[in-house]
């Protein structure tokens, strides 16, 4: 079976570019001050993001949940 893939919208496209340059592991508040964003809709775009496998969600609350790339952009 094929790995599904998604077409990224430009925010999307901003915010994996944003943790890849964090390192590949950052905050959603440092995701957000990267992408100068709201928090709230980074921390939404993160959740698809992580519902298409793209990040996943490692630990913490809010804001400080922290994530990781998935895969190689």
């Amino acid at each position: 079976m094929s790995k599904r893939r998604y077409v990224l919208k430009p925010r999307q496209k901003k915010i994996l570019e944003a943790l890849r340059n964090l390192g590949g592991l950052a905050t959603t508040r440092q995701i957000a001050k990267a992408v100068e964003l709201h928090v709230n809709g980074v921390s939404q775009s993160l959740s698809t993001l992580r519902d298409r496998k793209y990040v996943k969600y490692k630990d913490g609350k809010a804001g400080d949940m922290s994530w990781s790339l998935e895969v190689c952009i």
